[in-house]
């Protein structure tokens, strides 16, 4: 029984790195999209340590937000841009959401 699960475990392993790794794998178009997101993840946290520093050390991070929030600007500006030139529905439906989730971001206070 025990090596039956061991089995079914690797099995399983197997499928979601075929799907993530094979399978997954977009078209140019989406593989740019999705390192737009990456960055936005990462100006994203980036605003989230300025907020975590300020509160844990009560100093002005404006700067640090300020900066984050021009991240921001010039990354929807980058995806603006290149939404004109995409081609493929799925790169065009992912950037559409990227882009409401970065005027989300940029819009609150």
């Amino acid at each position: 029984m025990k090596q039956f699960l061991v089995l079914i475990l690797i099995v399983a392993v197997g499928y979601f790195a075929y799907q993530k790794f094979v399978a997954g794998e977009g078209s140019e178009e989406v593989k740019s999209v999705q390192a737009l997101a990456d960055e936005f993840s990462a100006v994203k946290q980036q605003l989230a340590q300025a907020e975590r520093s300020a509160g844990a050390t009560g100093m002005d991070m404006t700067g640090d937000a300020d900066s984050a929030m021009g991240a921001a600007e010039a990354l929807l500006k980058r995806l603006q841009e290149m939404k004109e030139s995409l081609a493929e529905e799925k790169a065009l439906q992912e950037a559409e959401e990227l882009e409401r989730e970065i005027q989300a971001f940029l819009n609150r206070e």
